[in-house]
């Protein structure tokens, strides 16, 4: 939980990057761009991942994933601070990082299987959630505050020491975890494998679109933040900090109350009640009178998009065999990657019709598919 709080940090990249764009090019659509670039490897490299984490010695891989994020930030946070850095530097590095980020989000989602068992799945991902909300609200406060302070290249060097802190704690695991796979031979193989799950399991096909669906209509929300927070409330890069941290801290509520409920039976169920409030808050954040509301609002789409990621992950391996199950991460992170679709649908949304309209429309579409899987998907309600 160590390693992975101080990993986590490194999501405040999106902070820094929203921010650097917006002030660089003053276009909600430019950020939804560079946010979406970031985003694309997930897409195209998701099962490859899931192979890979399926292949190599889960632990060895997280370690060298985060050295290879740290050179990254350490990279742009030089640029930055030289002042050297140009508009494609921010929309092609980010892209390496967010390659190398979501490596390591499938192989760690997996490796917490490894260690608690399929039993003890809802728990032990509740529990990653916890440290992965809890880094994600100190890093988003310290980047805030060193991007408003000393710039975003300070902020990029707090990033690269995160992840030197998350490598060194890394190294005291010494188990491979009492559920880990025997391992497959080779990468053809691996893909052969899953494949002809994904052909006879429909409803993991299923699920991972539904997934595809929560990231296009939800998730892409956050591209819209360092708007909300300037030209909404007319805060600074620091008042962005503090909102990131407020939403990092509704996730962390979320997953917290559901540590204290323990293993829930109907987790299908709960999803799709989830996905439902999802939408319900992106109306409420479009419409706030006020900056109170708006927050509020934050912290209750921060707790949804937490919860959907909990049970969503834990769904997807809980329905494949055992050897499988970071491949179909790795699918779980395909449908994820999906988000730059998203995220410059809702960027050029907000430029040509506002923020709130974008939200209102996004919230709507959450609220439609949620009804619609009560009614038609019926397997997915008895999990």
């Amino acid at each position: 939980m160590a390693a992975t709080f101080f990993a986590s940090i490194t999501h405040g990249e999106n902070i820094i990057l929203g921010w650097v764009i917006l002030e660089l090019t003053d276009s909600p659509f430019m950020v939804g761009l560079a946010m979406g670039i970031r985003h694309a490897p997930a897409f195209f490299l998701g099962v490859t991942a899931g192979t890979m984490a399926d292949l190599i010695a889960r632990r060895k891989l997280m370690r060298s994933l985060l050295v290879l994020s740290a050179l990254v930030a350490l990279t742009l946070g030089l640029l930055l601070a030289s002042e050297k850095a140009q508009l494609w530097h921010l929309l092609v590095i980010p892209a390496l990082a967010g390659a190398i980020s979501m490596m390591f989000s499938t192989t760690q989602q997996s490796f917490v299987f490894d260690l608690v068992g399929r039993e003890y799945g809802l728990n032990g991902m509740s529990y990653l959630g916890l440290a992965m909300r809890g880094g994600g609200m100190i890093g988003a406060l310290v980047v805030g505050f060193a991007l408003a302070k000393s710039g975003p290249g300070t902020a990029y060097f707090v990033i690269a020491v995160a992840c030197c802190l998350s490598f060194t704690l890394l190294g005291l695991i010494r188990s491979r975890g009492r559920a880990a796979p025997v391992g497959t031979t080779n990468m053809v193989t691996g893909f052969s494998e899953f494949w002809k799950e994904l052909r006879h399991n429909r409803t993991v096909l299923a699920l991972v679109l539904i997934v595809v669906l929560v990231e296009l209509f939800g998730f892409t929300s956050i591209v819209l933040m360092p708007s909300i927070a300037r030209d909404v409330w007319d805060l600074g890069p620091g008042g962005l900090g503090i909102l990131s941290a407020f939403s990092s801290g509704g996730g962390l509520a979320a997953i917290a109350l559901l540590s204290i409920l323990g293993n829930i039976r109907n987790q299908g169920l709960s999803f799709i009640v989830v996905i439902l409030l999802f939408g319900v808050a992106l109306i409420v954040l479009g419409f706030a009178p006020s900056i109170y509301i708006a927050v509020t609002a934050i912290v209750i789409l921060s707790g949804m998009m937490a919860l959907s990621d909990l049970f969503s992950q834990t769904l997807v391996q809980k329905l494949v065999p055992n050897d499988l199950r970071g491949r179909a991460m790795g699918a779980w992170t395909s449908a994820v990657g999906t988000a730059p679709i998203g995220n410059l649908e809702i960027g050029a949304l907000a430029s040509m019709f506002g923020i709130t309209i974008a939200l209102a429309l996004h919230g709507t579409a959450l609220i439609i598919l949620a009804v619609a899987i009560l009614i038609t998907f019926h397997r997915l309600r008895s999990i």
